[in-house]
């Protein structure tokens, strides 16, 4: 069992292949933030991205099984 230190404010280690660490590098010195900051963003960015992808998906689902009568009778008209 791995302890719960390891799932709450520790540190991690971000391995990156030569390229994408140049490129993380490159981006960071033209742009000034740190290359921790840039992943940090991206890695908000992404999961905002999927918060709103579930969300809307839930929304839509919800939507088909609401007016599932009403949808039928319009692909029928």
């Amino acid at each position: 069992m791995v302890s719960l230190q390891y799932h709450y404010g520790m540190a991690m280690t971000l391995r990156l292949n030569d390229e994408l660490d140049h490129r993380l590098t490159e981006h960071s010195r033209l742009s000034g933030i740190s290359k921790q900051k840039i992943a940090i963003m991206a890695i908000e960015a992404h999961l905002q991205r999927e918060s709103h992808s579930t969300q809307a998906a839930a929304v839509i689902d919800k939507v088909l099984q609401r007016d599932q009568e009403l949808l039928a009778r319009l692909a029928d008209a």
